[in-house]
């Protein structure tokens, strides 16, 4: 696995640090984070999930329209298929988005011994229920019962504690595991605690996560120029069907627009990240394989 360039520390270190800096002025209320939430999620992390159509075509022989629409039409059943469990399970799928989500943002640690990728996973997940257990409780109200939201918070501060424990020992007791990985990580367990749960996922996913994918995919992918294009198109029509998708919750219920919105970001997310993560995890071995054979 090729290292994370040092601007992505240094563009992470300073995204937190400027934004614990006007949150602390600000201190927006629950209502503002989520519609701060959108903007920020709409420009800077779904354009490097809309790259999962040039990664298909890298990977595999997409031949015409024939096989891009086949390739859609399994994308996009899975992640209907996550929407649904939604629908019926939300307090299953609360947790299983939980669990998948940390091993998918252990990938962003790919180049780290397995103990930080481990430690970064739990992190990305568990660092703000450790300090904000409420919060977070009241934002997985809006995506499921209270019984299994408030759980699930309570569940992932304990993931949090030991996550922290672990960090603190290796930086402790492991001078040789004191990597820009554990620097990284450190920021993340500050901007955690400084920042509301909703700002530290904007700040991590944004900065970060969408950061170092879409330049890791843009470095094996042949026409970068098409894929950029492509990119953005993509995640226009996906912002276009978030904003009906808002309208509609609204106009079928009594759902309120936070509600509203955190049902289309977060169920949005955890549709889109079941076939992200089994295809990004096809294109690592991909990508690791290729590296192999250059030596």
């Amino acid at each position: 696995m090729t290292m994370s360039p040092t601007w992505q520390t240094w563009l992470f270190a300073i995204t937190a640090i400027v934004s614990i800096a006007v949150m602390t002025v600000l201190q927006p209320n629950l209502r503002v984070q989520i519609l701060l939430l959108v903007p920020f999620v709409a420009i800077f992390g779904l354009p490097h999930g809309a790259l999962d159509l040039p990664i298909a075509q890298a990977i595999w022989p997409l031949k015409g329209w024939q096989g891009i629409a086949r390739f859609a039409a399994l994308y996009l059943g899975l992640a209907g298929a996550v929407v649904l469990a939604w629908t019926y399970f939300p307090g299953f799928s609360v947790f299983a988005f939980l669990t998948y989500s940390a091993i998918h943002f252990a990938g962003d640690w790919d180049d780290a011994p397995v103990i930080l990728r481990w430690t970064g996973g739990a992190a990305t997940i568990g660092a703000p229920s450790l300090f904000h257990r409420d919060d977070v409780a009241t934002i997985f109200g809006y995506l499921a019962p209270m019984p299994p939201a408030t759980l699930a918070a309570t569940c992932l501060a304990c993931v949090g504690a030991v996550a922290l424990v672990a960090t603190l020992i290796i930086v402790v007791s492991q001078p040789a595991l004191r990597t820009r990985a554990i620097l990284e990580q450190i920021v993340l367990w500050v901007a955690a605690l400084c920042l509301s749960p909703l700002i530290f996922f904007i700040v991590y996913f944004c900065a970060l996560h969408s950061v170092r994918h879409m330049t890791l995919t843009l470095n094996w992918i042949d026409d970068r120029r098409t894929a950029v294009h492509l990119s953005i198109a993509l995640s226009v029509v996906t912002v276009l069907t978030g904003f009906a998708s808002i309208g509609i919750i609204q106009g079928v219920g009594l759902e309120t627009i936070e509600n509203a919105i955190s049902k289309t970001v977060f169920i949005g997310l955890a549709a889109l990240t079941v076939p992200h993560l089994i295809l990004v995890d096809r294109f690592r071995h991909s990508t690791a394989t290729s590296t192999l054979r250059q030596f």
